[in-house]
């Protein structure tokens, strides 16, 4: 922006709590580098800037929003770290294994970038360089703690295992040194002194050992001693702890180099990570504040807010407002009763203007800005005592400002224009003022409670007046903004609710009203009737909404039944399958045991056919719900007898069934193919034909008296033997059982007859006989 950059800052930090939202922004970031780019971040003339940082935050959304996570924790400000290294200095520990940590979350962040389809966060993972060569040599070098390994080099291991040995030889020495002369020490232990093993001698005996002396205990009755014996264990141990000081300082100094020589890279980045986690932390922002990215359009100067909110009120208790200004609209007029949130719809819609031009999202389900290269603010008071300035004073000294410095590219939010001074002065220069932005092309936000201003606005089409709703019943506000309404002041009745005297309301009253004009008196009409209006509507509205999310669950439900609908189907089909599959498997089993035997005897036989035909029955059984009509040739299901379907009546069918006509429910039949049966002829029954014709392989004698069957039955199995048929089917029908007994009874006397079984349930059942002949 134009203004003075730290003017600037404090300017919108004071008039709209900049500083404050971006605290929120800051919370969510997870370095230092980052919360510090957030906390000095203001808003920008570089369009390109400031669609590239918004570009950002949208596919980080999006990120977010496909379910992928990436944190960025471990990363830290290696820069100081690596500025050292560039001027040769050797790094700390500590500082290695804070660029190893860096490192570290720089690959998995590649990692995690690499497939992605969002273009901006592909590109920038792609700008990013591994430098794997080096997080390799720090990490085998120095551990998580930052502490130098033991085994970094052989040089150190071969000083640790020196070290360890003189160590143990001392011990040794000292064991010894300890139990021949423990009459002359004060206690039986070691203590290290400077690094040097001593002993605590009596004062008597200091000097009896030779050695050096390190000092006295407090009391002077005991002197720290170390004995000649100890001086070269204790001299060889300095000297090894001097070489491995050394050679760590060494592997700093060659891994420090290492960090010079990829300097620009891990410098670049440091500052890719940080517009990675400045952005994550703008999304996770907008994720939480149900916010959206907006657009900065440089069209027109259209500006829309839908449903926008404050970030700093309680999401519990802030009421969100959809605020729009046309392009031939180049003020929005703001009016209403004190405490009726005019100042908060200024900051809200000044904050998301200012927020948008500096790349972060707002607390908005849309948001199109125009773009502006300058920004003005004046909200509260103004008075400075250091400059001997007044309120109106200083109001004044910053409208000439911006009347002077503004043009057709800015924003500008004057919140009580002409405030402070004579009310009819005040609102003669207010008009002129903003007519004189107005003139210029800016954008004006503005608020007040002069009528005369009020009257001004309703009569320019390029001024939007606009009202908060005040309830009068309640005497509350209700923080609702109403575009094209102007809005009461309600000073009278506010007054009234914190119990000012009635006589001096009356007074007042009384004033006012031999003080008000005619337009006055109309504008105040207009004002009731209008709010009259907008609450009728509202509740209009509410009821609209009501039914729309009555409409909303209903329809929610009814998709929510279909895909339970669909999910049950699908695992109908997928147990069918299963079923279908493990019986067809029981048939290949079936069909492979009759394949493999020899010799099948009859009876066997009979079993597996009967056993094939229950699969088959029960794979049938499996379908969906069959429709029937007369004539279907269908399966009795609890009589375990057939027929044919003779008449319909709803759910109910007459079905002849072995002769018999029976009434069944039509969801107890199944269809089934209908026998392939011939019918012996009449001159067989008769014995009227005693000569030999082709033989069928079955005998149909349902119907038949009892004598009249076993005559034809006798008959049909001598042809059967005549022409050396091996197994027939009798079908003798359920009926009252009488022929069916005769029949089986017969069978059994016959010479010819091998054995007999019950047909299968594709065979009729129990209504027929498979014979088995010799």
């Amino acid at each position: 922006m134009k203004q003075n950059e730290q003017a600037f800052r404090n300017e919108l930090n004071h008039a709209i709590d900049f500083d404050k939202v971006l605290s929120q922004f800051a919370a969510k970031t997870s370095f230092s580098l980052s919360r510090q780019r957030i906390e000095q971040a203001l808003p920008s003339q570089d369009l390109f800037m400031i669609r590239e940082q918004l570009d950002l935050v949208r596919d980080s959304i999006e990120f977010f929003r496909e379910g992928s996570t990436l944190s960025l924790q471990g990363c830290s400000d290696i820069e100081e770290s690596v500025r050292k290294s560039e001027k040769q200095m050797t790094l700390q520990p500590k500082e290695l294994a804070e660029i190893s940590l860096f490192l570290s979350t720089c690959h998995r962040a590649i990692n995690a970038l690499q497939d992605t389809d969002l273009d901006k966060l592909k590109e920038y993972s792609n700008s990013m360089e591994r430098v794997h060569d080096l997080q390799m040599a720090i990490d085998s070098c120095i551990d998580l703690s930052g502490a130098i390994k033991e085994d970094a080099s052989a040089e150190l291991i071969h000083c640790r295992n020196q070290l360890m040995d003189i160590r143990k030889t001392l011990n040794e020495r000292t064991r010894d040194f300890i139990k021949k002369h423990n009459a002359s020490l004060m206690e039986s232990l070691t203590t290290s002194i400077q690094g040097r093993v001593c002993v605590l001698v009596k004062a008597g005996d200091k000097n009896a050992f030779g050695g050096m002396i390190h000092g006295q205990s407090q009391s002077g009755l005991a002197f720290y001693v170390e004995p000649s014996s100890f001086v070269p264990l204790n001299n060889q141990i300095q000297m090894i702890l001097s070489k491995i000081e050394t050679e760590k300082a060494r592997i700093c100094q060659e891994l420090s180099m290492f960090v010079k020589r990829n300097s620009q890279s891990l410098l670049s980045d440091l500052e890719t990570m940080t517009l990675l986690d400045v952005a994550f932390a703008k999304a996770k922002w907008c994720l939480e504040k149900d916010g959206v990215v907006p657009q900065i359009q440089k069209r027109d100067h259209t500006l829309i807010l839908e449903n926008a909110g404050h970030p700093l009120i309680d999401p519990k208790k802030v009421v969100r407002n959809t605020y729009r200004l046309q392009d031939a609209q180049k003020a929005l007029m703001i009016t209403g009763p004190n405490m009726g949130g005019k100042t908060v719809t200024l900051k809200t819609i000044g904050l998301f203007v200012a927020l948008a031009h500096a790349g972060f999202p707002v607390a908005a389900h849309r948001a199109l800005i125009p773009y502006y290269d300058s920004m003005w603010f004046t909200i509260g008071d103004q008075q400075s005592i250091e400059n001997d300035l007044s309120t109106f004073s200083s109001h004044i000294q910053s409208l000439s400002k911006i009347c002077s410095q503004s043009n057709q590219n800015s924003f500008v939010l004057l919140d009580e224009i002409g405030n402070g001074t004579d009310p009819q002065e005040g609102s003669a220069l207010a008009i002129a003022i903003l007519d004189h932005l107005i003139q210029k092309g800016c954008t004006v936000l503005t608020s007040t409670h002069f009528n005369a201003l009020k009257s001004y606005g309703k009569t320019n089409a390029a001024i939007l007046v606009a009202s908060m709703q005040f309830d009068e019943k309640t005497l509350k506000a209700t923080y609702h903004y109403i575009p094209g309404v102007s809005g009461a002041s309600y000073a009278f009745s506010i007054a009234r609710q914190y119990h000012l005297d009635a006589s001096i309301l009356e007074k007042a009253q009384a004033i006012k009203e031999a003080n008000k004009d005619q337009n006055s008196q109309e504008l105040e009409k207009l004002e009731r009737l209008q709010n009259e209006v907008e609450q009728e509507k509202e509740k209009f509205d509410q009821l609209i909404q009501k039914a729309h999310q009555l409409q909303r669950e209903a329809v929610s439900q009814k998709q929510k039944w279909e895909k339970a609908k669909k999910r049950f189907d699908q695992e109908y089909e997928s147990r069918l399958e299963t079923l279908l599959q493990e019986k067809e498997e029981q048939m290949e089993k079936l069909y492979e045991e009759m394949r493999q035997a020899q010799q099948i005897k009859p009876h066997q036989r009979a079993k597996y056919l009967r056993d094939m035909d229950a699969l088959r029955f029960n794979q049938e059984e499996g379908d969906e719900k069959e429709s029937f009509s007369v004539g279907d040739y269908v399966q009795i299901e609890n009589l375990s007898t057939h027929g044919e379907i003779i008449e319909l009546r709803k759910k109910e069918a007459m079905v002849l069934a072995n002769g018999m006509k029976l009434k069944v429910k039509t969801n107890g039949l199944k269809k089934i193919r209908r026998p392939k049966v011939q019918q012996i002829p009449q001159s067989h029954r008769e014995h009227t034909d005693k000569t030999f014709s082709s033989v069928p392989l079955e005998l149909n004698i349902i119907g038949c008296r009892v004598e009249e069957g076993l005559r034809a039955l006798d008959h049909y199995l001598d042809q059967c033997v005549a022409h050396h048929v091996k197994q027939v089917r009798i079908i003798h029908g359920m009926g009252t059982g009488r022929l069916r007994n005769a029949v089986l009874a017969d069978l059994k006397k016959h010479p010819a007859v091998k054995s007999t079984a019950s047909g299968g349930p594709r065979e009729g059942g129990l209504g027929a006989t498979i014979v088995e002949l010799k």
